[in-house]
């Protein structure tokens, strides 16, 4: 059965920004820059770059001859080879179709050479600059100042005095002397995200981090950074299938999210929050392990909720799509207002969508062919008009968003990767499991360690050693990532023995992989002696004074 564009859409922006497919990391940060550089608006259409632009060797001619610059020109090949491997982020690697993409997002002037076709976020980096837009307004502008270091506001070249790194210093010094952008009229961040509690964690996060601005270095920084927008952006996706599916079931918005008491600087963040996550953690590489099959289930159960979302969405929009073309009922055109056609719907609700149905029957029935059995099936089942209509939708549609958005869940948690936060085998019998990498667990404990207090309205931070064992309640709170059992509560029932052990040995691999990475040492078996420490001391107090 065909549709039409607007019976099956499915991003809107009111409600969810991305389109889900598959995407890469670094791509979205060069895509957030642009929003960044323009302040949260397109840019103005450029004209398509030069052919030149999209193979390496031009830029390494093009640096060779910068003034300040020795030695390319005697050895191109190396040259190349570098600049391949840690300055350009490139499609087709390898073969005859290589071509350029853009710069590594070392610095805010990496989108100066960004080859859009090449350079698909599909609209990831919208959704990200909505969740610091409407998080908190400060984090935007810090995160801006960070990004931008090293370069002359007046010039728009390298100051010539700040220390950066290598790659960083190249990356500026390819983009010298290229036009800044200019920003046009159509903005990104219309609307604020539907879950107002991701966006102000993950405002914290970035304060968090940036907290370290000056000890770790910035392509460190810049993973750090990355690791976290696809975090929050997944986990996000995945609240927001649970969120919008009891919108609906209620036919209204959650009193709770209206007035939204989710904040990152508290020490349980979702505290009170009616759609809390919760993922079963494996820290063991033993995927036959009993501890494996409980992380393997809760991602199938998570990624179950993937439907819920898809059918949400579907039905979302179509009462937005109501509600701007009957203006005359006076509904605001948002998502928690819209609710009110099913809690009360007006007389022509349910006879508008009958007609659409009996348009779209009209439409795919031809004289001498019926429609298929399980289409037909549909159409007789007696439920509602509008319930029909988002029951073909979704039979229509289902599959082909789920395997898109299953593959964004996992390029968004890093499938695979030591920065990733879940793992799958090659194997049948090694399904999807939430495995957290070295590089996240990183991450983690730089967060973790970091206190704040207050100073003249700002926030400033200071790090201190934590317990193991409040480190497992800050990873539960905070990300929903369990791994001694749940000590909140939530989606907790009763433990087996072989489950309370599968926690016990959890818990041993845990403080394995966190020697492993340097933050762990148990010098004694004594409780207040297993803590992690911070790898870089941090009090922003003694800066400000």
């Amino acid at each position: 059965m065909k549709l039409s564009k607007q019976d099956q859409e499915f991003r809107n922006p009111k409600v969810f920004y991305p389109d889900p497919k598959s995407i890469d990391l670094d791509r979205v940060l060069i895509n957030l820059f642009v929003l960044l550089r323009c302040g949260g608006a397109r840019p103005v259409t450029r004209g398509r770059p030069k052919a030149s632009v999209e193979r390496v060797e031009y830029h390494v001619q093009q640096l060779a001859g910068l003034q300040g610059v020795y030695g390319l020109a005697d050895y191109p090949e190396i040259a190349k080879g570098w600049l391949e491997t840690d300055i350009f982020d490139l499609v087709n690697r390898g073969t005859s179709r290589e071509a350029v993409s853009s710069l590594r997002p070392l610095h805010l002037d990496a989108h100066k050479i960004r080859v859009a076709r090449h350079c698909r976020d599909y609209n990831v980096a919208d959704a990200i600059y909505a969740l610091l837009e409407f998080g908190e307004r400060q984090t935007l502008n810090s995160l801006r100042d960070y990004l931008d270091h090293g370069r002359d506001v007046r010039t728009s070249r390298f100051d010539g005095h700040t220390k950066l790194d290598i790659d960083t210093l190249t990356v500026l010094k390819i983009v010298e002397g290229l036009p800044d952008l200019h920003p046009s009229a159509d903005r990104v961040a219309t609307a604020p995200p539907t879950c107002l509690g991701q966006a102000r964690v993950l405002c914290d996060d970035v304060q968090r981090l940036l907290a370290y601005k000056d000890a770790v270095p910035r392509p460190v920084m810049i993973d750090y950074l990355k690791t976290m927008f696809g975090l929050h952006i997944a986990i996000y996706t995945l609240r927001l299938s649970g969120q919008l599916a009891g919108w609906i079931r209620d036919k209204h918005a959650n009193p709770t999210c209206v007035e939204c008491p989710v904040h990152g600087a508290k020490p349980r963040p979702f505290e009170g929050c009616p759609y809390q996550l919760s993922f079963t953690v494996d820290m063991s590489g033993d995927f036959r392990s009993r501890m494996a099959q409980m992380a393997q289930e809760s991602v199938s159960t998570n990624q179950g909720k993937l439907i819920d979302l898809i059918r949400s969405l579907f039905t979302m929009n179509q009462l937005l799509r109501y509600a701007r073309e009957e203006k005359s009922l006076g509904i605001p055109d948002a998502p928690a207002d819209v609710l009110r056609l099913l809690e009360d719907p007006p007389t022509d609700f349910q006879p508008d969508f009958r007609a659409r149905l009996k348009q779209l029957r009209t439409d795919n029935e031809s004289a001498d062919e019926e429609l298929p059995p399980e289409i037909q099936a549909i159409f007789d089942s007696g439920l509602a008009p509008f319930d029909i209509f988002i029951e073909l939708v979704c039979h229509i549609r289902q599959k082909h968003h789920l395997d898109y958005l299953t593959e964004f869940i996992d390029k968004l948690f890093q499938k695979n990767s030591d920065s990733g936060a879940m793992v799958q085998g090659k194997s049948r019998g090694n399904p999807r499991r939430w495995h957290l990498g070295g590089r996240l667990l990183e991450v983690f404990v730089q967060l973790a360690v970091l206190k704040w207090s207050d100073l003249e309205g700002k926030k400033v931070f200071y790090s201190e050693p934590v317990l193991i064992e409040d480190f497992l309640v800050w990873l539960e709170a905070r990300y929903g990532f369990v791994i001694s059992g749940s000590q909140l509560g939530v989606g907790k029932s009763p433990v087996t023995l072989e489950e309370h052990r599968a926690f016990r040995d959890n818990v041993r691999a845990l403080k394995d992989r966190l020697r492993e990475i340097g933050f762990y040492d148990d010098l004694s078996d004594a409780y207040n002696a297993q803590t992690i420490r911070p790898r870089y001391p941090i009090d922003e107090r003694k800066g400000a004074q």
